[in-house]
């Protein structure tokens, strides 16, 4: 492996990127033309298989085993894995050079409600240099940059010295399941997960649980509504409390998080109860969303959840005889650091800033994402991704004009990281 060998075949990969930007983007689009909710990941997983395997890589899918659940930092999204695969190609290299996995997750959110999109959410619009779409940003962008990068390096003749691993997983949304398994399945010296960052870097982000809480109260005929006891003005008290446990947990401090607004967020998603107007309701339930700092975990924040129901629940005649049920699904992983000065970050932010100028800068995410299996297990992992806006809400958004700056400093990373070899 020679520094001239690098050199070339970066300049090689760099001038393929700008005359195949039409196919990277219409890549994009393939992939956000294929409904991937949960649940209904399959046919978007086959697409990708196929991709990996017509690159000439080394292709593979497999159904996440039942046992994962039971793992440290695993969830439980409530549906089956059978027949719902994560994905994996590899570009074998020549042997002498660091290997390196590139990650991404394939499952979008809901667009629900359809109605507040001005574009198909599955149709990958284009206008003035934006694709619009569910997923379109967060993140088959990056699914997109994983899989064309190494097709490129393959069609150009170029040969690593380390393997590059492509994974495709699922349930990143919700509990991050697939990551966990694929991060058991393959070791690398690095792991570079294509979260769109606009050219940051995430370097840090909260831990999250997900629980749910189960109210009772006396179901009885409105006329005589004082007769029943309403489950739903019951979980008042509950949720006051739990919006003091939030404003709590922001009074403490985290230094990687210095400067970052109400980092901790306590989120009362759904709330069900009651099914018809004339009848008092006899049970409501909370469905909540809670983060936690690096370094706390997820048996210490169950218990102040817990603790601060109870504390609602002893203030109450009716929910101290008839104490709330808490219970958890989803989301129960802890949070995850990687430090700047890792070798692969600072040749990253290297050649962040040779092609799109400025520092890298880091970024302490208050969202959680699949870097933190990788570091779990000792990989270490950070997100650098294209650029949009979006995620999770209506007319989500990719900014094609920065998927050739990212693909270059992620592709040239790829050629220094692992080597070239000549």
């Amino acid at each position: 492996m020679s520094d001239k060998a690098t050199t070339d075949a970066t300049q090689r990969l760099w001038q393929a990127i700008e005359e195949r930007q039409d196919e990277l983007t219409a890549l994009v689009a393939d992939l956000v033309r294929i409904p991937s909710l949960l649940g209904d990941e399959a046919p978007a997983q086959g697409f990708v298989e196929g991709y990996l395997a017509e690159s000439g890589l080394q292709a593979e899918s497999w159904d996440i085993p039942d046992d994962l659940k039971q793992r440290e930092n695993a969830g439980d999204s409530g549906v089956p894995f059978a027949g719902r695969p994560n994905v994996a190609g590899t570009l074998p290299g020549a042997g002498g050079g660091r290997s390196l996995i590139l990650n991404g997750h394939y499952d979008v959110v809901s667009p629900e409600p359809v109605s507040a999109w001005t574009h198909d959410p599955w149709g990958a619009e284009i206008v003035d240099d934006k694709m619009y779409g569910r997923g379109a940003y967060d993140m088959k962008s990056g699914v997109a940059l994983n899989l064309f990068l190494p097709r490129l390096i393959r069609d150009l003749g170029i040969t690593l010295g380390g393997d590059v691993v492509v994974q495709s997983v699922i349930e990143e949304e919700c509990t991050g399941n697939g990551a966990l398994d694929a991060s058991l399945r393959y070791r690398a010296d690095a792991a570079l997960v294509t979260e769109p960052t606009g050219g940051a870097f995430t370097s840090a982000h909260v831990g999250v649980l997900w629980f749910r809480v189960a109210i009772e109260g006396v179901s009885w005929h409105a006329m005589q509504a004082w007769k029943g006891v309403n489950a739903i003005v019951k979980a008042v008290p509950v949720i006051d409390a739990l919006q003091r446990l939030d404003a709590r947990l922001n009074e403490q401090t985290h230094p990687t998080f210095a400067g970052v607004e109400h980092p901790i967020n306590l989120n009362i998603g759904v709330i069900e109860g009651g099914d018809w107007p004339s009848t008092v309701p006899g049970h409501c339930e909370l469905h909540c969303r809670l983060s936690l700092y690096p370094g706390q975990t997820i048996a210490e924040t169950r218990a102040a959840i817990e603790a601060a129901i109870a504390e609602a629940a002893a203030a109450d005649p009716w929910l101290r005889d008839h104490p709330p049920v808490v219970t958890y699904d989803g989301f129960q992983s802890a949070g995850s650091i990687v430090a700047m000065d890792e070798p692969w970050v600072r040749m990253l932010a290297k050649w962040k800033h040779r092609v799109m100028g400025g520092e890298m800068e880091p970024r302490a995410g208050t969202g959680i994402n699949d870097m933190r299996y990788f570091n779990f297990v000792g990989i270490p992992s950070g997100c650098f991704g294209a650029g949009g806006a979006g995620g999770h809400a209506a007319d989500e958004w990719l900014d094609l004009a920065s998927m050739v700056p990212t693909a270059k400093t992620i592709g040239a990373f790829m050629l220094e990281w692992c080597g070239v070899a000549g």
